[in-house]
C-alpha cells in the first residue's frame, strides 16, 4: 500500500524537479504518465476533503464518475493517510513530509513554514502553477503562485465547490499553466453535520465530471485522492483514501 505522501516525490520525477523527500515516487504512476500520447501538458491534483476509502466503495452509484477514471485506463490505489485533519493532510500531499516534518497544522502556518509546496518549487523552476482553495489557506501564497483563486468559506457548501469547480475550469484555459490543485468540500461538511452522504457525493461527481472534461480538453493529467478517514459519529473508520490517476 502507497501513502498520500507520496503524490508530491512522484509528481516531482515527473515535473523534473527536486522535492526532499523520504517517500519513494510511485513508479507505476510515473510509467503511467511516461506512456501517455500526447504527454500530458497539465496537471490537476483535486483532494476531496473525507473521501476515504471505504466511502469511495460505499457510494459507487453516486460517485460514478470517478470510478469510471479509475476503470476505464485509469489507476486507483489504496493510499494511508497522514493526519485526520484537513490542512496537515494537503500540506503533506504537497511536500512529502509527514506534518511534524512541514509543521503547516492550521491556515495561521500557511505561508509560514520554511518547507516548499511542490507548487512552489515549479515556480522557481519557471513552471506557472495554480491554486483554487478556501481563501484562509491560500491568502500567504499570493505572489508565490502565479494563478491564485481564493473562495471564501460559506454556510452552503455547495455553492462553496460550484465556485471551486468553475474557478478549476477558468484557470486550465492558460495555456501557461502546467499544474492546478483544487480541493472541495461538500462530503466533509455533510458528514460533519449529519446529512445524507449520497446528497454530497452526487453533487461532488458532478462536479468532477466538468473538472475531468476541461482536463480532457487539455490532455492533461487528472489525480483526485482523499485527505482523511470521513468523519461520522460514532462510527470508526479506516484511515485509507482513494488515489485515482486518470488521463480523462
Amino acid at each position: 500500500m502507497i501513502s498520500l505522501l507520496q503524490i508530491a516525490p512522484t509528481l516531482a520525477e515527473y515535473f523534473n524537479v527536486r522535492l526532499v523527500s523520504h517517500a519513494r515516487p510511485v513508479e507505476k504512476i510515473h510509467k503511467f504518465v511516461c506512456s501517455r500520447y500526447p504527454v500530458p501538458s497539465v496537471v490537476v491534483l483535486l483532494v476531496v476533503d473525507s473521501l476515504d476509502f471505504r466511502l469511495y466503495s460505499e457510494l459507487a452509484d453516486e460517485l460514478r464518475t470517478v470510478h469510471e477514471l479509475a476503470e476505464q485506463g485509469g489507476l486507483l490505489f489504496e493510499c494511508k493517510t497522514v493526519s485526520s485533519h484537513t490542512t496537515p493532510a494537503i500540506g503533506s500531499i504537497l511536500t512529502g513530509l509527514e506534518p511534524e516534518a512541514h509543521g503547516i497544522f492550521t491556515d495561521n502556518d500557511v505561508g509560514k513554514s520554511k518547507i516548499k509546496s511542490l507548487l512552489e518549487i515549479l515556480e522557481d523552476a519557471g513552471k506557472k502553477t495554480a491554486m483554487v482553495i478556501e481563501t484562509g489557506g491560500v491568502k500567504p501564497l499570493i505572489g508565490r503562485i502565479s494563478y491564485v483563486y481564493a473562495v471564501d468559506d460559506r454556510d452552503d457548501i455547495i455553492e462553496y465547490d460550484e465556485l471551486i469547480k468553475t474557478h478549476t475550469i477558468a484557470v486550465l484555459k492558460k495555456q501557461d499553466l502546467r499544474m492546478a490543485f483544487a480541493h472541495i468540500r461538500a462530503i466533509d461538511r455533510f458528514a460533519h453535520r449529519g446529512r445524507d452522504l449520497r446528497v454530497a457525493a452526487k453533487v461532488t461527481d458532478g462536479n468532477i465530471r466538468e473538472i475531468a472534461n476541461a482536463v480532457r480538453e487539455r490532455d492533461g493529467l487528472l489525480l483526485i485522492c482523499g485527505d482523511h478517514e470521513t468523519h461520522l459519529k460514532e462510527e470508526k473508520r479506516t484511515r485509507t483514501v482513494p488515489l485515482i490517476v486518470s488521463c480523462p
